[in-house]
């Protein structure tokens, strides 16, 4: 089997989940024999030698890509990655003005864009029960053509030992956070002004961007004895591996996540997790993270302290080892394109 894999075309400028997702199953595939390949946007393809297209991403960033594909005659397949915080009922109601405003001026709304794509999708791959819910019920994809994905984790993470970060940096047992500084929905700045109270280091790694949420974030870290700022690490990077193994928690405070691999990451690794309660994380994490309520300062210092009181335990790391390892899903994808290609 032949397939190609898509995605929006800054996903390698931004790097993040997306691409993590995109590389891990491209690389598990090939393992199981699926000839799977990157799609490259300058290289002239004759289409007929592919099974289908898998598109990672369902928003403006990826639509036209999707929409090509679908209208040169490809099968495709799509893994939104969409979530929101309202109510399938409100998003649907939202997909309605945006039909109505279409019509009477070409005026396009993210939700449109993901419900065309899903509707064009022969197979839709959402990676939690939660997402699943929400695209059938707020965008009316038929529940015959939703399959669950569920995200992975590298089982090197395992393996990880605190040793290269401590020799480095000489810290241990800190809060992490791991991801962009910058982007409103990653929700940094409440984190941030609650860790400043902490008695705690707190190391961020990940890039910052230059806007003014970003600068204000850096300024808090900067005015903060107890802050440490790294610039973004591959995620091969063993001192990546590392510094999960010798933080006490990390934490995700954004307001959600679908399902947040660096919390995968980190939880194989043997860290503490405390996370948003959005996104299908509990359907990960279960009773083995620690929850907080993003909009909710008093909420996110709360479930800090509490995931700093917990004592260290082998049993997320045992949890996510057993279920969500890359190479099982891999082998969940293969055998949904298998049932989609046989009708």
């Amino acid at each position: 089997m032949k397939v190609l894999f898509g995605t929006f075309s800054a996903a390698t400028v931004l790097g993040g989940g997306v691409m993590v997702q995109v590389n891990s199953l491209h690389r598990e595939l090939r393992k199981l024999g699926v000839d799977a390949e990157l799609f490259d946007p300058w290289k002239q393809y004759r289409l007929s030698d592919y099974a289908l297209f898998h598109l990672f991403g369902a928003h403006v960033g990826t639509y036209h890509l999707g929409r090509a594909m679908d209208s040169l005659g490809m099968k495709l397949v799509l893994s939104p990655v969409f979530f929101s915080r309202h109510g399938a009922s409100r998003v649907a109601a939202a997909v309605a003005v945006a039909k109505r405003l279409r019509k009477r001026g070409g005026f396009w709304t993210e939700h449109m864009f993901a419900k065309e794509l899903c509707d064009m999708a022969k197979l839709v791959l959402p990676n939690t029960e939660a997402e699943a819910d929400l695209v059938a019920n707020a965008f009316g994809v038929p529940w015959a053509k939703l399959g669950i994905l569920p995200n992975g984790v590298d089982e090197r993470f395992a393996q990880a030992t605190p040793d290269a970060f401590v020799a480095k940096y000489g810290l241990r047992d800190f809060i992490l956070y791991a991801g962009h500084v910058g982007w409103g929905r990653k929700n940094v700045l409440p984190l941030l002004e609650v860790c400043r109270k902490l008695d705690t280091k707190v190391v961020l790694i990940g890039e910052v961007i230059d806007n003014d949420y970003g600068r204000k974030c850096m300024d808090i870290v900067k005015a903060s004895s107890n802050m440490l700022h790294i610039p973004p690490l591959e995620p091969e990077s063993e001192l990546l591996s590392s510094a999960y193994a010798a933080c006490d928690t990390l934490v995700l405070p954004a307001f959600y996540e679908t399902p947040g691999l660096a919390a995968l990451e980190a939880g194989l690794a043997g860290a503490k997790v405390c996370i948003t309660k959005y996104g299908g994380t509990t359907e990960y994490f279960g009773e083995h993270a620690t929850y907080l309520d993003p909009g909710s300062n008093q909420s996110i210092e709360s479930a800090l302290r509490a995931s700093l009181a917990k004592p260290r335990s082998p049993e997320l790391s045992a949890h996510i080892r057993a279920k969500y390892l890359w190479g099982e899903a891999a082998k969940t994808l293969a055998a949904a394109y298998e049932k989609m290609l046989a009708g």
